[in-house]
Formats: structure tokens, sequence, C-alpha cells
């Protein structure tokens, strides 16, 4: 008996066929993880410069706070300078009492030094 051998080429075609579309597949999945990757390395970046971003406007806003709390204490030590001067001041009271001695005195009738000397020598002169 002899054997024939048997058609090689439809169990052949049928794995080409299969690897073929394999491979199609293969390629259309690595196409995929590239693009995937470059979005990914895209994503990346914008998160770095992001983060960046809000890096130097946190640090700006630190700076703006601090130099805000110096103004306050600024300000704090201005109002404590305010407040110990306004204590220093004579009261309306103390005011009303030494207007009442210069109504009392009238400072408007005291006699000046040259005024006195003028009345003595003219008083000497008239004896």
């Amino acid at each position: 008996m002899q054997q024939t051998p048997e058609t090689p080429s439809q169990p052949t075609s049928a794995i080409s066929n299969i690897v073929n579309s394999f491979n199609r597949r293969l390629r259309v999945l690595e196409e995929r993880h590239s693009q995937i990757q470059r979005k990914t390395e895209v994503i990346e970046d914008n998160m770095i410069n992001k983060h960046k971003g809000v890096s130097d406007d946190i640090k700006k806003i630190n700076s703006d706070i601090k130099e805000l709390k110096r103004d306050f204490e600024d300000i704090k030590e201005n109002i404590r300078l305010l407040v110990k001067e306004v204590q220093s001041r004579a009261r309306k009271e103390d005011v009303d009492v030494i207007q009442q001695y210069i109504n009392l005195w009238n400072p408007t009738n005291f006699v000046t030094n040259r005024e006195l000397d003028k009345a003595v020598k003219r008083i000497i002169s008239e004896k």
C-alpha cells in the first residue's frame, strides 16, 4: 500500500490564515499600546508642568501670606502706639479744670514786665 500524500495546502492555508489573522491583531494591539504610551507620556508631561505651576503658585501665596503677616504686625504695633499716645493725652475733664483756672485768673489782665517798668518809671517821675 502506497500512501498518498494528503493535500497539504488546505491545512497549511488554514494555519496561514490563522497566523495572518493573529499577526494583524497583534499589529493592531501594538499600535494601540503605542498610542496609549504616547498619551500617557503627554499626560505625565502635563501633570509635571501643572505640578510645577501649582508649586510656584503655592510659593507665591506663602510669600504673600508672610508679607501680610508682617504688615498685620506693623499695623498692630502702630495701633498700640496710638493707644499709648491717646492714653497719655489730657482728658476732657482735665482740660475743663485748666480752663476754669484760666478763667478764674484771667491772664489777659496780667501786666508784662515792660508795662510794669513803664508804669513804675511814670509813677516815680510824677513824684
